[in-house]
């Protein structure tokens, strides 16, 4: 299932955004690196070499990243998003397939919802550790046929 990357792109900030609200907006917005040993991907898709999540900009009523991804091929790859974090759907600049994203971003975790035209999509719930420096998505994935499989994504924050 290809779309979980761009999940990861739009989720990850806005987790950051949710812990934002109870400690302020300064120490979350940064670059975030996808730890491909602690994360667990689906039976049988591709790990990406790295993921680079760059976040500009994460609360509920402005959410802007850049996700610069090393597919497992060595291809690079590059989406953005200029969205809100309050539930609208939103296009994810970048996207394969014409994806849109809701997120819903609270005091200490963000789900989010991506769609895509064929029927797939992604539901997702990030949080924070403790000390605010790393972050941990865990989501579904469904191919729109009745096939799910679930994944965690661990971010470390540089």
């Amino acid at each position: 299932m290809k779309h979980r990357w761009i999940i990861a792109g739009v989720v990850a900030p806005l987790a950051v955004a949710a812990t934002a609200f109870a400690a302020g907006p300064a120490p979350f917005v940064g670059e975030w690196h996808w730890d491909k040993a602690r994360s667990v991907s689906p039976p049988g898709e591709p790990q990406p070499r790295a993921v680079v999540l760059t976040i500009t900009s994460a609360d509920a009523a402005h959410v802007a990243w850049r996700l610069a991804m090393t597919g497992d091929n060595g291809e690079q790859h590059q989406q953005s998003f200029n969205g809100t974090g309050d539930g609208k759907p939103v296009a994810v600049a970048g996207s394969t397939g014409g994806a849109t994203a809701a997120f819903i971003v609270t005091a200490t975790t963000l789900d989010s919802i991506y769609s895509y035209p064929d029927g797939a999509s992604d539901k997702s719930s990030c949080a924070l550790s403790a000390d605010a420096r790393t972050m941990t998505c865990h989501g579904t994935e469904n191919d729109g046929k009745g096939h799910a499989a679930a994944y965690a994504d661990v971010y470390d924050r540089h």
